[in-house]
């Protein structure tokens, strides 16, 4: 079996989640050696998924660390202002 450059750009999906058969992974490797494009790509998605922790739905734009920045800053926001107002109590009971 051999695999083209079009159909491995779209088994990368299937690699990365370990559901191709061993005959089709080997064709892969195959390919990967033969085309400097997917190594390029192969590395790249190793890497998102090494910084997402294995699950690349977990990049920067996932919901997740959306919400948590939001709430993160919202508390920033909050102590921020308590300060603020500590200072003027603080300087206006001199």
């Amino acid at each position: 079996m051999t695999v083209g450059h079009a159909q491995a750009e779209a088994l990368l999906k299937e690699y990365f989640a370990g559901r191709l058969d061993r005959e089709t992974v080997r064709a892969l490797h195959a390919h990967f050696k033969d085309c400097e494009a997917c190594r390029s790509n192969l590395r790249v998605r190793k890497a998102e998924i090494h910084r997402t922790g294995g699950n690349p739905g977990r990049g920067l734009d996932s919901p997740e660390l959306q919400a948590k920045i939001v709430h993160n800053r919202n508390l920033l926001i909050q102590v921020l202002l308590l300060m603020l107002l500590a200072w003027f109590i603080w300087k206006f009971k001199r």
